[in-house]
């Protein structure tokens, strides 16, 4: 099927039928959005730990961002902190939050064992006798987690099922837009429960730049060895800003004209921007995607499908020899989504001036190559004013914010003088 695919795609006819339907795209719009649905809903009605927060500021701000913490209820004290600093800056419009209970599968950490822990690594370590394994598949895999790594950390389980979460979240950030019918923020943020950004500063440097413009910027970039594979990923604690034109990207469904998909052929087409490139690197598979890609479905679809359709509960029944399984840690699966289905534009960094998948940018040059630059530096004890900071104390978090507020009502008072 993924030859038939790539032919189709890389056809006449695909380009044909792509100009043809441009006049049929609002028509098709309306009637599909009647009936689309987020795919895997088990778990809507879990209420979560804390409800979104809409800021408190009396006037709407022609600047909005969004902030979405990825937490654990084994430490609530953490998200309680960030619930209360970020909520109290005026451009913050909704704070929302992540946790096991929001997880695909909810009592994962609960059930299975460090031997599935141990069963996961040493599948996704394995890479002989899997077929059609792709270059950048196979070296990313090479890099999973190992025994002896996992052994180390104080809950390996926790962990493990911590790795999807990023992805539950936005689930549960995307259904809250469409039952509140609210727009996308300016920017969106993701980042851990033990990280702090500074919104004065991100306001500054974000409120007079084109937010619908494609661009995804990591607070943390992580560059592999060039001469293993030109492959870049957000640091997860760091955090990862979204534009509002990547939002819109991300949840915009796909149809690909002419795929055969199932038993039939659909020659429609969904009004994405990007329809045809999209199409084309679902033809490549390269992580083995394409067998969860449905007519319809958005990016995100594809993406929450990947992550979370195989639980690593039932690892003795994944497919070594069908590209089964799921062997991605939680921001690889960002790095290869954004930067292989165009969800940013090219970086800048004339270093990847001949890569085409360099699309996520670096806050203000942070990067870990060989060394930590910029905020990647910023890890526990980050000085005073930092924009970013990774596992700060609470005290450090609530003096931060204390700084902001101090600014916000000497501007006002000056203002209303």
């Amino acid at each position: 099927m993924r030859l038939a695919v790539a032919a189709v795609i890389q056809s006449k006819w695909f380009h044909i039928v792509l100009t043809l339907t441009y006049a049929t795209i609002f028509v098709y719009q309306v009637i599909y959005s009647s009936t689309q649905s987020i795919i895997i809903t088990h778990h809507n009605n879990v209420q979560p730990t804390y409800k979104s927060i809409t800021s408190s500021s009396s006037s709407s701000p022609s600047f909005s961002v969004d902030i979405l913490s990825v937490a654990s209820i084994n430490r609530t004290d953490l998200l309680k902190v960030q619930e209360t600093i970020f909520k109290s800056h005026p451009i913050v419009r909704n704070f929302f939050n992540a946790t096991e209970i929001d997880d695909y599968d909810p009592t994962c950490y609960k059930d299975i064992t460090f031997d599935h822990v141990y069963k996961v690594s040493s599948f996704c370590r394995r890479r002989r006798n899997v077929p059609r394994l792709s270059r950048q598949f196979s070296v990313m895999r090479n890099m999973y987690a190992r025994h002896q790594w996992l052994s180390t950390k104080p809950n390996p389980t926790g962990w493990l099922c911590a790795i999807q979460r990023p992805y539950s979240g936005l689930k549960k950030v995307y259904q809250h837009y469409q039952v509140m019918k609210q727009s996308y923020p300016d920017y969106f943020i993701i980042f851990d429960d033990d990280s702090y950004y500074n919104m004065d500063t991100f306001y500054k440097q974000h409120s007079n730049i084109n937010s619908t413009r494609l661009s995804v910027t990591a607070g943390c970039l992580v560059r592999q060895p060039i001469h293993l594979i030109n492959f870049t990923f957000p640091f997860g604690g760091f955090g990862a800003v979204f534009s509002k034109g990547s939002m819109e990207y991300l949840f915009t469904p796909i149809i690909c004209p002419l795929m055969i998909i199932g038993n039939g052929t659909i020659p429609m087409l969904v009004p994405h921007t990007n329809s045809e490139a999209i199409c084309h690197q679902l033809s490549q598979d390269l992580f083995f995607e394409l067998q969860y890609f449905q007519q319809g479905d958005s990016l995100f679809d594809l993406i929450y499908k990947y992550v979370n359709v195989e639980r690593y509960r039932d690892v003795d029944s994944w497919n070594v020899n069908g590209g089964g399984g799921f062997c991605m840690h939680s921001d690889w699966v960002m790095g290869y989504f954004i930067n292989y289905y165009n969800v940013s534009e090219h970086v800048v960094d004339p270093y990847y001036k001949h890569t085409a998948e360099a699309r996520i940018e670096s806050y203000q040059g942070s990067e870990i190559y060989a060394h930590p630059s910029g905020m990647c530096k910023n890890e526990r004890n980050c000085p005073i004013g930092s924009d970013i900071c990774h596992k700060p104390s609470i005290d450090w978090m609530l003096n931060e914010a204390k700084n902001w507020k101090m600014k916000i009502n000497d501007t006002t008072d000056h203002q209303s003088r």
